[in-house]
């Protein structure tokens, strides 16, 4: 059953690999990342410019290391499952009841963003406290209008969860390896800093006017 339904404007995701070391040191004994080749796991930077909710507009800032998805009760299985270790948003209201609701671990100081879209590309710049934290881009590719499922792992204690994510909306993604994105001396970041972060995407995702309903957390 859907528990939570959040109205976007815009949605950015960018993939790029990280040392498999430095992935393991941020997820949980349980879960394992994916790896594109040996020793090089993948992190997902995520933007997303929420018109509505239930606690109004805001921005949210996600970073997480992408795992496999588990066999669930759903007909359709998820194409990935994420882990995330860190996010940030604009609104106290929405990151408390997202921290409560999906025991996300957010940065308790609001981030400002702005979403730069031109002809074929959007970049996203965000900082918190006046600091920069992170300014990416993704580019364009073929659109359609498209639904597909996440999952997503979280911990409250010794408790674990997964919960289930369905994204529908305009959508286009490619590996045509045209993005960029800067990280900064931010302690939001610090885990990241000075790691094998590439700077280039292989994989860019671009959403527009859809929808991102997550379901009840299933313990396991």
């Amino acid at each position: 059953m859907p528990v939570g339904e959040y109205d976007f404007r815009t949605g950015v995701s960018a993939f790029f690999e990280m040392a498999t070391p430095d992935a393991l040191a941020v997820l949980p004994a349980y879960l394992q990342p994916i790896e594109v080749r040996h020793q090089r796991s993948v992190l997902s930077v995520t933007a997303f410019l929420f018109e509505e909710s239930e606690v109004g507009p805001y921005t949210e800032l996600m970073f997480a290391v992408i795992v496999p998805p588990m066999v669930a009760k759903w007909g359709q299985h998820a194409k990935a499952g994420f882990y995330p270790f860190l996010a940030a948003t604009s609104s106290e209201r929405a990151r408390r009841q997202r921290a409560e609701r999906y025991h996300f671990r957010y940065l308790e100081q609001d981030i400002d963003a702005q979403f730069i879209e031109t002809e074929d590309r959007i970049r996203v710049r965000a900082w918190s406290v006046g600091k920069p934290v992170v300014d990416f881009s993704v580019t364009q590719g073929a659109w359609e209008s498209t639904s597909h499922l996440l999952q997503g792992f979280t911990a409250a204690g010794d408790q674990r969860f997964r919960t289930t994510v369905q994204i529908s909306g305009e959508y286009t993604v490619h590996e045509n390896e045209r993005g960029t994105m800067t990280l900064f001396p931010h302690p939001m970041i610090a885990p990241l800093l000075g790691r094998e972060v590439s700077a280039y995407p292989f994989r860019e995702h671009w959403f527009k006017n859809g929808t991102e309903v997550f379901y009840g957390l299933e313990a396991f």
